[in-house]
């Protein structure tokens, strides 16, 4: 089951919702003020590699100055 992110423009409250694809069409509600006028977010996605290591959020680039190399 996904989950959504919603932002209400009413409040600015962000709130997420558990839903099926028999929900799709229901009218979503701000969990905050319980106005209708939200508007999807773009989530941040989770991604695992190889055997469950998951992927670092900002992999470093290049060398740094504690990688012994100058």
């Amino acid at each position: 089951m996904p989950i959504y992110e919603y932002k209400c423009t009413a409040c600015g409250h962000i709130f997420e919702i558990l839903t099926t694809s028999s929900n799709n069409e229901k009218t979503v509600q701000c969990s905050n003020c319980q106005s209708d006028k939200v508007g999807k977010i773009l989530s941040v996605g989770s991604f695992r590699r190889g055997h469950g290591t998951p992927l670092p959020v900002a992999a470093p680039t290049g060398c740094s100055n504690k990688s012994g190399f100058s």
